[in-house]
């Protein structure tokens, strides 16, 4: 066998390790989880989760703070090697929606989840629900950030053009949704005045 077939064969290997790897990360029940970070030193739970979860709410926050204190030891070398620090991020997205309705937390990484998963189908589709959700959440996250620029809120190019978009098939226009949309016009200044015009008079009337 040639260097040139054994180093392709050694890709194969590792192609079927790392597979093998997220199999085991994606299929284990959470116990599993919590019993490999114990073989690890590191004593941790569901409970635990939600303990800290209810605090910061905030999936990026928890994370960085759970990995400033374990990162080093889950990201070395040891037998647990489908374990590292991203279980955690595995841990709050299995865990944390059973618990927490992220419309009352404001948290952008499942207002970014929420929205990655409505944008992959046709958005003509949509429920109504669904998207006002989303808009909850949204005004969630700039009273309690105290972000008021909604290009600013979350990491997705054009904001104004998405929300623009979830309005436009919103069609039960009713008095609850009228009032959701200038909740947006007061949480956020550049909203673009032209998603709904007449809402965002009313709005600046205040």
């Amino acid at each position: 066998m040639s260097e040139k077939q054994m180093t392709k064969q050694e890709m194969l290997n590792h192609l079927e390790k790392g597979m093998d790897l997220v199999k085991k990360r994606y299929g284990s029940a959470d116990e599993e989880y919590y019993s490999a970070l114990k073989e690890l030193g590191i004593e941790f739970s569901e409970e635990r989760l939600i303990e800290d979860y209810a605090r910061v709410k905030d999936t990026e926050a928890l994370f960085d703070a759970y990995y400033k204190q374990y990162g080093d030891i889950l990201d070395s070398e040891h037998e647990k090697e489908w374990v590292n620090s991203d279980i955690f991020f595995e841990l709050i997205d299995r865990i944390i929606p059973r618990h927490f309705d992220f419309a009352e937390t404001g948290d952008p990484f499942f207002i970014t989840t929420a929205l990655n998963e409505l944008c992959m189908d046709d958005l003509r589709k949509a429920d109504q629900k669904e998207i006002e959700k989303i808009l909850r959440a949204l005004i969630t996250y700039s009273k309690t950030r105290d972000q008021h620029n909604l290009e600013k809120t979350l990491e997705m190019p054009d904001m104004n053009g998405l929300i623009r978009e979830l309005v436009r098939v919103c069609h039960n226009r009713d008095a609850s949704f009228r009032k959701l949309i200038q909740e947006m016009y007061e949480c956020f200044d550049d909203m673009d005045p032209k998603i709904f015009p007449s809402v965002y008079k009313e709005a600046k009337k205040k």
